[in-house]
């Protein structure tokens, strides 16, 4: 066999090797988070107002369901293989109902209206997402809430929210755990302001 075709199956062995090697290379598993918080228990309510939430919305880049994290100001990055269970606008959303469910501040709490509903509670998730210093990683969350009488087109109220929070670990699954603590916390604000606005007489 000349030296030619030697070298002609070296390559060809050479790049079969190296193709083999590519294929079994396996993926990274994806890994899914999902929020977690501890939700009031009123045992008896008197409260006669309802309320629908209605479905959140998130900003871009937030609007899907890969994790965000920045190490500066000027640049945003996303996580491949981690990612939320459901996009940040579903989780926040149904937590929402569970969390105003659990006060005991309104006498139901809808995901759609239902005969003479009283108020309509939207919201807008403008950041969630991890942010990676030093030493240390911590998550932000902000949501923009606006209430409405059912009756009226024009919210009656609105506000914005942030709350940061450390992570305990730098991991995803500790920016999820504390980013659960910032929904909590913004949510028991929520409740409180809200309180004052349901309870005030109609106007005029």
């Amino acid at each position: 066999m000349s030296i030619g075709t030697w070298l002609l199956w070296g390559v060809v062995v050479g790049n079969v090797v190296v193709g083999g090697c590519i294929m079994k290379s396996p993926q990274p598993e994806v890994r899914y988070y999902a929020l977690a918080l501890t939700v009031p228990e009123v045992p008896a309510s008197t409260a006669q107002t309802s309320l629908v939430v209605r479905p959140f919305t998130a900003r871009d880049p937030y609007n899907q369901e890969r994790l965000v994290y920045r190490s500066s100001p000027y640049q945003l990055d996303f996580y491949n293989y981690h990612r939320w269970a459901a996009s940040p606008a579903e989780l926040v959303t149904d937590w929402t109902r569970r969390y105003l469910r659990g006060t005991g501040l309104f006498a139901k709490v809808l995901p759609t209206p239902e005969g003479n509903t009283d108020f309509a509670l939207g919201g807008v998730i403008r950041q969630v997402e991890e942010v990676d210093h030093e030493q240390t990683w911590e998550a932000v969350l902000t949501i923009d809430f606006w209430l409405a009488r059912a009756d009226q087109r024009s919210p009656v109220w609105f506000r914005s929210y942030t709350a940061t929070q450390p992570a305990a670990r730098r991991n995803p699954q500790a920016i999820a755990e504390a980013m659960s603590r910032n929904l909590e916390n913004i949510l028991g604000q929520l409740t409180a302001d809200l309180a004052l606005v349901v309870t005030a007489p109609p106007p005029p």
